[in-house]
């Protein structure tokens, strides 16, 4: 435990240079107070232009996110615009998103396009920044920025969500110390998970985008 609460400051700003880590970002005002905040970047050999196409068509049962799709399977039964993998191309009939449209994010649960700038940054549960770099190449940055992994999942929770969902979203609002007790899932399993499965995102997007 003392190891894992060691190395947790540097997972969660994975990747990040300079102030990367700190600065303020667009999406930043939706959480004034966040329980929660995660950093994390890559640099892409690929304009932003180019890299934009694969995070706007994000989302379960669209073009995934990715990332370890095995894991996302599992944990969600999820599918995508391809089947059982994530995107491999540009789905043009995925690409037409807006602010106010809700991205799946799995066991029902969806997230709202908040605010949504071509080229530049999509808010939708997660912030995505794209900042361009000399050469071609692109600086893309996610930050999390929220009350925990399962709260959060329980706000999002669609009305045809899993009955797991629907009890867990039940659980965290009416009985006395769930809400401590999911903060602490999201402190030793949800933060590693969630670190695992952003990195994956990262790693994915920048070798779809450079090839």
């Amino acid at each position: 435990m003392m190891a894992y609460l060691l190395w947790r400051p540097a997972m969660l700003r994975w990747g990040t240079e300079g102030t990367e880590a700190v600065e303020p970002l667009p999406g930043d005002n939706l959480q004034p107070r966040p329980a929660f905040q995660s950093t994390r970047a890559i640099s892409i050999d690929a304009p932003p232009e180019r890299v934009w196409p694969w995070i706007v068509q994000m989302g379960i049962y669209r073009a995934g996110f990715y990332t370890h799709d095995r894991v996302e399977r599992a944990l969600f039964h999820a599918r995508y615009v391809e089947g059982k993998h994530s995107a491999t191309r540009i789905h043009p009939e995925l690409q037409d998103l807006k602010v106010g449209d809700k991205v799946p994010y799995g066991a029902g649960v969806f997230a709202t396009v908040s605010e949504l700038e071509p080229n530049k940054h999509l808010v939708a549960g997660e912030q995505f920044i794209l900042r361009p770099l000399p050469v071609d190449r692109t600086r893309f940055i996610i930050r999390y920025r929220g009350p925990g992994y399962l709260s959060a999942a329980v706000r999002g929770a669609g009305p045809d969500a899993p009955a797991v969902t629907r009890a867990l979203a039940f659980a965290l609002e009416k009985v006395p110390g769930a809400m401590l007790l999911a903060r602490a899932v999201d402190l030793f399993i949800g933060d590693p998970l969630h670190h695992y499965m952003e990195v994956g995102v990262l790693r994915g997007v920048k070798q779809r985008a450079e090839s």
